[in-house]
């Protein structure tokens, strides 16, 4: 009886040091991302004044168009992909429907900065990137 409870304490010891190893060794091995931490600063250009008014040119209006654009940046500072310009993309968009001018734009602007901290052999390095999406929308109109 006392031989087969001593087996027993051997085989759970066993059992506990396997497991230790175990998860000594998946955290040796886990990615080198630590911590994720974002913050968003979302603000509105507004309407854009100063836009050409029809004047007295006879058109219709077709509805409302949307598009967002996306530029990412770098931890430098520097940009690293970008789409076209949110004026271009509206103005795309009110072909589409047949339309050959916008009217009424406006831009809202949302800023993500993202930080990374990375275990290095000197250390933690931080890394911020940062995303800017410009949203806008816009009457889509056509000149008769």
């Amino acid at each position: 009886m006392s031989k087969n409870r001593l087996t027993l304490h051997i085989v759970a010891v066993f059992v506990i040091v396997f497991f230790a190893f175990l998860a000594i060794s998946s955290a040796a091995s886990s990615p080198k991302t630590t911590s994720k931490v974002e913050s968003n600063e979302i603000s509105s250009k507004g309407v854009i004044h100063n836009m050409p008014t029809p004047d007295q040119k006879p058109f219709d209006a077709l509805g409302l168009v949307f598009a967002t654009s996306v530029t990412n940046y770098d931890d430098k500072g520097q940009e690293v992909s970008t789409q076209e310009g949110i004026v271009i993309l509206l103005l795309r968009e009110a072909q589409k429907i047949g339309g050959n001018d916008i009217f009424n734009l406006r831009i809202d602007e949302k800023v993500t900065y993202t930080t990374t901290q990375e275990k290095t052999s000197s250390g933690v390095k931080t890394i911020t990137t940062k995303t800017v999406t410009y949203t806008g929308s816009a009457l889509a109109v056509k000149y008769r």
